[in-house]
Formats: C-alpha cells, structure tokens, sequence
C-alpha cells in the first residue's frame, strides 16, 4: 500500500494532501464520527446532507432491482470520499451509501463542502481525480460480476477492501459477501469453505481473516489488478 509522503494531518487521503490553507478552511467544519455497520449515510435520489470523508470505515455504493436483489457497485475507504455527486451539480447520487465495515469518518454539511468546492480548485481536482478512480471501479466491477467465478469476485473483493481498511481481519458475513459480489449465500459459503481449506483466509462466524494475500492474488481475476494499479497511480500523484 503507498501512502502519502507529506505529514499527516488526516489518515484521510484526499484531505491530506490538501495545501495547509485549504485544509485549514475545511477543518473547523469537519465533524469526526464514529459509523455502524449496515448503517445507511444516504438513499438512491435522495438530497444528500452530509459528505463523508473515511478514516477508518468502508462504505459501499449499492443499488437493488425492484425485486430487491442487491449488489455493490463501488467501495470507498480512507482514499476517498462520499460526496462526489456535487462535482455535477447534483445532489441525489444513483446508489445508495452504506457502512460495511465500521469505523471513523469526517462528516461535513454539503452546504459547507459545496462552497468551498466552488472556491477551491485544489479540493475540486483532488475530487475529480478520486471519481475517476471510482469510474474505473465502477466499470470494472461491472465487468468482473459479469464474466468471473464466484472464486475470482470474492478473492478481488476481500483484497479490495483490506487495502482499504488496511488489516486482515474484516468483519462481515456470508450472507453481507454475496450482496457485495452479485451471488448467493450457498455459493459463498463453498468458496469461502474452499479458500479455507487451501489456507488463504480463515472464515468464522461473522469474520474473515486474510491468511495468504500472495496466492489470494493469484486466485483472483484481473480486475483486482488493475484497480490495484490505479489505486497505487492516483496515490503517488497527489
């Protein structure tokens, strides 16, 4: 994992890498909250009144059908934000935010964080360079739930969110890991039985321990590759 060399004032990445004055313009607004796993920050076309910047939590970006089968389409840690929808001038988003795994985040007002996006072109571009690493992870999380095993989605996903959350013990459930991956429980639980077995992670009840991250790599597609090196890209950049 790459991390930014500038001291840090946040384990958040976009507000770390802002200049000291406009980190400072943000600072006296930022609200520092403890989130709950399953607990829902925003709804699909629903106003959004608080932006999230995560320091410890994961958040998923899920949609459902109308039948109400639901798969996540996106993931944020500490690289980025909630929020991004108020670079188009919209403020409703077209999934719906919720805690995967708890921790801290920095809430802000969007009254507050749309302001001073207007008058910050550093806050604006650090933004814009996090939705495009969000794009990439958008489409490539649609290609992969199309076109690969249950085996290769739930090896890119776990991996995914370790280099998040950055520990190896992610606390989630069978039935919570096929909602993310687009498959159903019985599938999980075989492949989860299976990469236990071959000593890559160790599965409780309610928790997952990453044991081998090498061969989990290899046991997964190519998709987890390549937002991996776009992950490290958009670090060293900013």
């Amino acid at each position: 994992m790459l991390n930014s060399s500038k001291p840090q004032r946040s384990k958040n990445f976009i507000l770390n890498s802002l200049p000291q004055d406009e980190y400072d313009r943000l600072h006296p607004h930022l609200e520092r909250v403890e989130l709950h796993q399953n607990e829902v920050l925003s709804r699909i076309r629903e106003p959004i009144a608080h932006v999230y910047f995560p320091i410890t939590v994961l958040l998923s970006l899920v949609h459902s059908t109308m039948e109400g089968e639901t798969v996540e389409v996106g993931a944020t840690g500490f690289e980025g934000m909630e929020g991004t929808m108020f670079l188009f001038n919209q403020n409703s988003a077209p999934w719906q935010v919720e805690v995967q795994l708890a921790g801290e985040a920095f809430k802000l007002s969007t009254e507050i964080f749309v302001s001073v996006l207007q008058k910050s072109d550093v806050l604006r571009q650090k933004v814009t360079d996090f939705t495009y690493l969000k794009l990439i992870q958008l489409t490539q999380s649609a290609l992969c739930n199309r076109f690969h095993t249950v085996e290769q989605r739930l090896c890119r996903w776990l991996l995914a969110a370790q280099d998040r959350v950055q520990t190896p013990e992610l606390l989630l459930t069978r039935d919570v890991l096929a909602t993310m991956i687009g498959s159903t429980r019985p599938a999980v639980s075989i492949v989860t039985g299976t990469l236990q077995t071959a000593g890559l992670i160790r599965a409780t009840r309610g928790k997952v321990t990453i044991l081998n991250r090498e061969e989990m790599e290899e046991a997964t597609c190519e998709c987890y590759q390549i937002i991996k090196q776009e992950f490290a890209r958009y670090l060293q950049q900013n």
